[in-house]
């Protein structure tokens, strides 16, 4: 969706939830379709005003400025999961600003968080002043004013941003008003995989995963309980589907059960509570992702030079014949045969 903002009837900073008027979307595929928007195709002296109503429009009311003479440029990405709601966000240097006006007219009650991945950012509020670089976050409160820039030695800065309700963040962390602006270190095993929860959940459109996904408002105040020395307390399903992300993205190096129940805070009785809530255990678990992941890459043309053999390492398979076996048990048919004639389904 790279439409220009249409003329007429708009203020610069209504609610997202207007954009549904615009005709390019119906309220109903806002909560379950990302909306991607770019000033690419926008003329550089509109660029600003686009760029200010657009972010308005979709997920946050804020005034925008540029920080320097670099010509603006942006891109977001943006998806509802049940209350809360996630961006994948990046621009030119820029200083973003809500001021009391703004809170007064837009009336919001939530709280957002920033996982910083490219660029630094300088958030202020409420007295806090903290500058945000990459592997850290930062709270903040939409319900009193702030100043967020975002700047960085390539003339970029890249966030992802999940708001939440005010309500559901305070029922589990009550003294996050004073969190606020300050940084949040992201560099234990839990902080990454949710922010890599995060990330999926906007670069994956899966609208059915999105209305049933987990509580966001409980992954932000995991952040925030671990980097106060507390306990995160997650549930079990919502810890599952973090540690499900992290041995996706770490299948062919995957660490023992000790280790990763310790990374994830819990007992090793309870990590292996969390597969059986799902019929399966933790060896079964990490089977099926890495033969899932053998016969994607089996499937795809670009790889059919590559020896089988250095795909299967690649899936974290200790050799060729222990994969092929297990391959041929869950398909059928061995992984030569299969890269030969894959099905069509």
């Amino acid at each position: 969706m790279n439409e220009p903002a249409t003329s007429g009837g708009f203020g610069p900073c209504q609610s997202y939830r207007s954009w549904a008027t615009l005709g390019i979307l119906k309220s109903d595929l806002v909560r379950t379709m990302p909306i991607s928007v770019s000033t690419d195709p926008i003329r550089p002296t509109e660029r600003q005003a686009f760029w200010t109503e657009a972010i308005c429009r979709s997920f946050a009311n804020i005034e925008t400025k540029p920080l320097g003479s670099t010509i603006v440029s942006g891109h977001f990405e943006f998806v509802e999961i049940g209350d809360a709601r996630l961006v994948r966000f990046d621009s030119s240097p820029q200083c973003y600003t809500r001021d009391a006006r703004l809170v007064s007219r837009a009336g919001s009650d939530e709280f957002m968080f920033d996982f910083q991945r490219r660029g630094r950012s300088t958030m202020v509020q409420a007295g806090n002043e903290g500058t945000i670089n990459p592997g850290y976050g930062v709270l903040y409160d939409a319900r009193r004013p702030f100043e967020d820039r975002l700047f960085g030695p390539e003339q970029r800065a890249e966030v992802l941003i999940a708001t939440v309700p005010a309500a559901s963040l305070l029922r589990t962390v009550p003294e996050a008003e004073r969190l606020c602006a300050r940084p949040v270190p992201l560099s234990g095993t839990m902080a990454r995989s949710i922010a890599g929860f995060v990330h999926a959940a906007i670069s994956v459109p899966n609208a059915s995963d999105k209305r049933a996904g987990p509580d966001i408002a409980a992954y932000l105040s995991a952040l925030l309980r671990v980097a106060a020395g507390a306990d995160h307390q997650l549930s079990r399903p919502d810890l599952f589907r973090l540690i499900d992300g992290h041995l996706r993205t770490n299948i062919s190096n995957v660490r023992s059960v000790p280790m990763l129940a310790a990374e994830f805070g819990v007992s090793e009785r309870t990590f292996h509570r969390i597969f059986a809530d799902r019929e399966t255990t933790f060896e079964r678990r990490v089977l099926h992702l890495r033969v899932e992941l053998f016969k994607g890459l089996l499937r795809q043309a670009s790889l059919a030079g590559v020896p089988i053999a250095r795909l299967a390492h690649q899936c974290g398979f200790a050799d060729a014949a222990h994969a092929s076996r297990t391959f041929k048990d869950r398909f059928g048919a061995t992984p030569r045969d299969f890269r030969a004639n894959p099905p069509t389904d």
